[in-house]
């Protein structure tokens, strides 16, 4: 029997949980033209979505380019990703492709052969450009490229945030917005599990990007919509699954798409018929074993009063993290640690305020940093 359930980015073929009414508003967003920033926790799906909602676009005459800021070093990585992914989608068609390089001619394509992908394209800088010239002329190039054929356009921006951790961000964020605030059929999704950064730049008066984007955040995946879900995989694919099991994953996951499918993969993978809690909590395990080096990592970066404070957190989520109570049942310390510990697994996106509490985000990390 196959495993259903994927430990990779859930690919477009595959069965998709729910969504429906997200991906039907995203679509209409960007067929109108209209930016939309999208964000929520990290392992939400929001990668899989808008590959999702780009699909539908592309099967409606709309040239799609998704582009993933994940790891940009300086200005000038910014403006090549862009080109890059541009040409990774119209390299096929000859006509437009040798048109879009005569608008981007600080930035001239190289393809060569891949193994997987087929082809891998790169792009050459060309000399004596400065990084706020290259972005320039590459926005630039975008504008002209798309106004030359009325091309409908949608550009998909994942982890935008990470631009505010270069140097030059606030030329970047000036010289994008002065682009994009121009073109027409065009629309952009920013995309981003940094919440605080990502929203700010979209809520800060005093930045390019203010209040020039639909704010769209993800929720958690439908209780009912899940079990229902889980429970036709499990089938389908030669296993019973009580419902009760299923209600579990989505309790222990509390809605987060990829522990789902991870949860689930390790649970189906144990050799019964019929899925039991024991099984269930051996998947589990599992999957605490395999997130750990990730979790440690993310404890690696904090200072001690802080991993104290998330510790805290994980144990006992509170509405009064400055409760002298509170900070004595945990050993604590001091209110400017406690204070200090917030601002950083804010900016972190590490813990959130709810309406009742503050809380850890990652229900995973959560059991993780219990178990500790």
């Amino acid at each position: 029997m196959k495993n259903p359930f994927f430990l990779k980015p859930l690919p477009l073929s595959a069965p998709f949980c729910d969504r429906e009414k997200e991906l039907k508003d995203l679509v209409k967003h960007a067929e109108n033209s209209a930016d939309v920033v999208l964000s929520s926790p990290r392992r939400y799906g929001k990668t899989s979505l808008v590959k999702r909602a780009q699909n539908n676009l592309y099967k409606k005459g709309i040239i799609t380019v998704y582009v993933d800021f994940f790891g940009v070093t300086s200005i000038e990585d910014v403006a090549a990703k862009l080109a890059v992914g541009l040409y990774s989608v119209i390299y096929k068609k000859d006509t437009i492709f040798k048109k879009a390089i005569n608008y981007f001619s600080s930035l001239r394509p190289v393809i060569r052969p891949d193994s997987e992908s087929g082809v891998a394209i790169t792009v050459e800088i060309t000399k004596g450009k400065t990084g706020s010239q290259l972005l320039e002329d590459t926005m630039k190039g975008f504008s002209e490229f798309l106004k030359s054929g009325k091309i409908s356009c949608n550009i998909a921006l994942d982890e935008f945030q990470e631009i505010t951790e270069l140097k030059d961000s606030g030329a970047i964020e000036g010289i994008m917005r002065a682009y994009i605030q121009d073109q027409q059929n065009v629309s952009y999704f920013f995309i981003g599990s940094r919440r605080r950064i990502l929203l700010d730049i979209f809520n800060n008066e005093k930045r390019p990007f203010y209040k020039s984007a639909i704010h769209y955040s993800l929720p958690p995946l439908p209780y009912d919509g899940t079990v229902k879900y889980l429970l036709k995989m499990f089938k389908v694919n030669g296993k019973d699954c009580p419902e009760i099991i299923a209600g579990n994953i989505y309790k222990i996951t509390e809605g987060y798409p990829y522990y789902i499918q991870k949860l689930s993969y390790y649970t189906f993978e144990v050799e019964k018929e019929k899925v039991s809690e024991k099984n269930l909590q051996e998947g589990v395990n599992q999957l605490l074993a395999e997130e750990t080096p990730l979790f440690e990592m993310m404890l690696q970066n904090l200072h001690p009063g802080q991993v104290s404070f998330l510790v805290a957190l994980a144990k006992e989520p509170t509405g009064t993290p400055f409760n002298t109570d509170y900070l004595n049942a945990h050993n604590l310390g001091s209110l400017g640690g406690v204070q200090s510990a917030i601002k950083k697994l804010l900016l972190l996106d590490y813990i959130e305020r709810t309406a009742s509490s503050w809380k850890v985000v990652d229900p995973i990390f959560t059991l993780w940093l219990k178990r500790k």
